[in-house]
């Protein structure tokens, strides 16, 4: 049965009751005992010195090396084959001795990274997709997830956000259909207190419609992909258009952000957004504070900058400290930043890599968020998307050893559904998709 055909079927306010009804069973999920404990612990850290936090991450990740090496079966692999003894890990430097790991790694050894010590029925299941377009599925044990959202909180409360917070959601799930062309083209989660606007719908239509939500519900905070919120900013711009009330917090995730964006954006809604930085397999976060500086949460994860000789870029590694279902040490995010040691811990400096550029229609309108089309694509190892015209979009694709017609008849499906045939498109596959010196790759192309 396939639910969101049926949900798109259903009359809006049955669709709000629906999303309600979900963002009770995600709150109840997030926010139980496990995470009110996790919580406690890391408001306790809040104000630890870098010394302090650095002290306290190596001595988690001595516990998780050598949970890796007694109960899953692929670090055990690599220490005996290596010849490396578990114990000489003591701190975050040690960690070089390891190889790292990436998303293709983790899928042709998809099982032996599970610890024997969890069964999977009580697991947690996560989805990624990336900016390579790789999907995974990914899972983690109940109080892993109960870290993950305690951070989260801790880095929302230091700038003035509590839970009860109504919420201005410009994210990429698709909870208006896309077919749908008169407004309103947002839906309301009450339990989860959130009007969440579509960010499939980037068009002056849908502006207008955004414009009179946000004064209607009047959500003191917005939290959105950049380039979901960007063009909706210069909307407001572009028609001297004003709130009737005050935004207070804009907050932005899963893309980077450049100068140009955060002006636009604070010109708008009257207020500087502020960055966060973190993938679902939750191996580095950044988050970044009110005087817009960007830190490393040291007690978070442990992570590594690797030089790629490249203009001072570093690529972003990192291991978990807290799944112990399904750790992934030494894991290639595949993003880059440029960062200093300062004595408040390292500073971000740039964050690359999660750039998305628009695909732009005949119509006027434009298309993002395209890496959602391999969100369930487990058997592909890169995607990239190339705009050679206003008619025509190139999907180069790099399959994975498992890739069959299956794969191939539901990546058609999905990207049909998607693009609904506002532009065409031709499937190639490539034996590798090319990259930058510094080995990154921009997930759409645009040559117009």
């Amino acid at each position: 049965m396939d639910l969101i055909k049926i949900y798109n079927r259903l009359p809006i306010f049955i669709q709000n009751l629906a999303l309600t009804f979900e963002g009770h069973k995600i709150q109840k999920l997030r926010y139980g005992k496990d995470f009110r404990r996790s919580f406690h612990d890391f408001m306790s850290r809040n104000q630890w010195s870098y010394e302090q936090k650095c002290k306290y991450r190596d001595k988690q990740l001595v516990k998780m090396i050598e949970h890796c090496y007694k109960t899953v079966p692929y670090y055990k692999k690599t220490f005996d084959a290596l010849g490396i003894d578990y114990r000489s890990i003591k701190c975050l430097e040690d960690l070089k001795i390891l190889p790292v790991i990436n998303k293709q790694i983790v899928k042709d050894n998809y099982q032996d990274f599970f610890s024997t010590d969890y069964q999977l029925n009580n697991l947690i299941e996560l989805h990624t997709s990336g900016t390579s377009g790789s999907g995974l599925t990914f899972y983690m044990d109940k109080k892993a997830h109960a870290d993950v959202w305690a951070q989260v909180w801790r880095g929302n409360n230091n700038i003035g956000l509590k839970r009860k917070t109504w919420c201005a959601c410009f994210n990429g799930r698709p909870i208006v259909p896309k077919e749908q062309t008169k407004p309103p083209f947002y839906r309301v989660n009450r339990a989860g207190r959130q009007i969440m606007f579509s960010s499939f719908h980037l068009n002056e239509t849908a502006f207008a419609n955004y414009f009179h939500a946000l004064n209607k519900y009047k959500p003191k905070w917005i939290q959105s992909y950049p380039s979901s919120l960007v063009p909706f900013a210069q909307y407001m711009i572009d028609n001297s258009l004003v709130l009737n009330y005050s935004i207070e917090i804009v907050t932005l995730s899963s893309e980077s952000v450049t100068l140009e964006m955060c002006k636009k954006i604070e010109k708008a809604f009257g207020v500087y957004p502020i960055q966060n930085y973190a993938q679902v397999e939750a191996v580095a976060t950044f988050r970044q504070r009110l005087d817009k500086t960007i830190y490393v949460d040291e007690d978070f994860s442990a992570v590594e900058f690797i030089d790629t000789g490249v203009d001072n870029l570093c690529r972003i590694v990192g291991t978990t400290l807290t799944n112990y279902a399904m750790p992934l040490l030494r894991y290639d995010t595949k993003d880059l930043a440029t960062y200093e040691e300062t004595s408040e811990g390292r500073k971000i400096l740039t964050i690359d890599g999660r750039t998305e550029d628009y695909i732009k229609l005949k119509d006027g309108n434009i298309m993002r968020r395209l890496s959602r089309i391999f969100h369930e694509q487990t058997n592909i190892s890169e995607a990239q998307i190339i705009q050679k015209s206003l008619d025509l979009l190139e999907i180069h694709v790099v399959t994975g050893k498992n890739y069959g017609k299956d794969d191939e008849k539901k990546l058609i499906e999905d990207v049909d559904s998607y693009l609904l045939n506002r532009i065409s498109y031709k499937i190639i596959y490539d034996e590798e998709i090319h990259k930058t010196k510094s080995g990154k790759f921009k997930f759409i192309i645009s040559e117009i």
